[in-house]
């Protein structure tokens, strides 16, 4: 298996994981252009989160969630500014937002709340 193929299986793990946490999950692999993507977006009653997963086979490059830099945070608050564009109704007082991280190592999920501030 190589690395898109394990990365795409550990994204169907986390949104598995995020439906079982009582998440319905909206979109998947959504695009922002040049930007990149958020992995999986859910919502629970009034929670909006932007989950971005990190799929390692083991910790020789460190633990997953090292990968999570601040140009990621900065390309994450663009592609969800650019969601809540184009979804308004999301772009509210009702709803709190949030970005969290899914690392999956091996067979270990870890759920990480909160990752940009």
């Amino acid at each position: 298996m190589n690395n898109h193929q394990y990365g795409m299986q550990g994204e169907t793990l986390a949104k598995d994981y995020v439906e079982k946490q009582g998440f319905s999950v909206i979109e998947q692999n959504f695009r922002y252009g040049r930007y990149g993507e958020i992995d999986i977006i859910g919502i629970k009653d009034t929670l909006l989160v932007f989950f971005e997963v990190k799929t390692r086979h083991t910790l020789s490059y460190g633990n997953p969630s090292y990968a999570i830099t601040n140009k990621k945070k900065k390309a994450l608050r663009a592609v969800a500014t650019y969601f809540l564009i184009q979804n308004p109704h999301y772009n509210s007082n009702q709803y709190t937002l949030r970005f969290d991280c899914i690392t999956i190592l091996g067979q270990t999920i870890e759920w990480i709340q909160d990752i940009v501030r």
